[in-house]
């Protein structure tokens, strides 16, 4: 049936549901995944943050879940890829000419080689869940010439886990609202009976001051009526 949604949920799906409608929100998740790990645009493209949110729309919205991880992961990968390309065909050669501008220095380019032929499997996978290494470390990895082959199997692996981890999250975000919806409900009409009830005892007691003040405190009448009242 119909989900209840808390009115700032409602709003935040109505605003978005142009966008993450297909076929418009596969390409827009799958386009940010890219964009985030291929040139280093994390900061200004939350890439992951759009994956959450095309899983939580696969919810309550017209997506399809496994759509979503699908585009999540193709654009990872595409996007890393880019990012090693470029990082081995030109960010190589920049460092190397005028990378003493930014305090790289040869020395450490060649730590940063050893760290990768000794590391860089596994700063690879792990990478993809930071958000500055998963912008800027697989441009890192094709600056420090890490073979291919052993690049693009940890980095398949984690952007397998990472698309379908976070595609997941928004996935039950979205239901967890729709279980609360019974909750909620019940908690309204529990308080809706609290408030009656309330307003109900305030209204006798009004009343029954309305009658005191009539006939006078010390009144056997009153006494009599009052409580009559607050019997009813």
């Amino acid at each position: 049936g119909d989900l209840y949604w808390p009115p700032v949920v409602e709003r935040v799906v109505e605003l978005l549901e142009p966008y993450l409608s297909p076929p418009w929100g596969y390409l827009i998740v799958g386009l940010a995944t890219f964009l985030e790990n291929s040139v280093g645009a994390g900061v200004v493209v939350p890439g992951e943050t759009l994956v959450i949110v095309g899983g939580f729309y696969a919810r309550v919205g017209a997506l399809s879940l496994p759509w979503v991880i699908a585009v999540s992961v193709a654009g990872a990968i595409l996007g890393d890829n880019l990012g090693y390309l470029l990082g081995r065909r030109f960010g190589r050669g920049l460092l190397e000419r005028h990378g003493h501008r930014l305090l790289v220095t040869p020395a450490r380019l060649a730590a940063a080689d050893a760290y990768y032929r000794r590391h860089g499997g596994k700063t690879v996978f792990l990478g993809r869940f930071i958000p500055v290494v998963r912008s800027v470390g697989f441009i890192l990895a094709g600056v420090s010439h890490m073979p291919w082959r052993r690049f693009a199997a940890y980095d398949a692996a984690g952007s397998v886990l990472w698309g379908a981890a976070n595609a997941l999250l928004g996935y039950a975000l979205g239901e967890a609202y729709a279980r609360a919806e019974g909750y909620l409900r019940v908690a309204g009409l529990v308080l809706l009976v609290l408030l009656a009830g309330a307003i109900w005892l305030s209204k006798r007691r009004r009343e029954r001051r309305k009658i005191q003040e009539e006939l006078g405190d010390a009144s056997p009448e009153a006494v009599e009526v009052a409580e009559r009242v607050d019997g009813e």
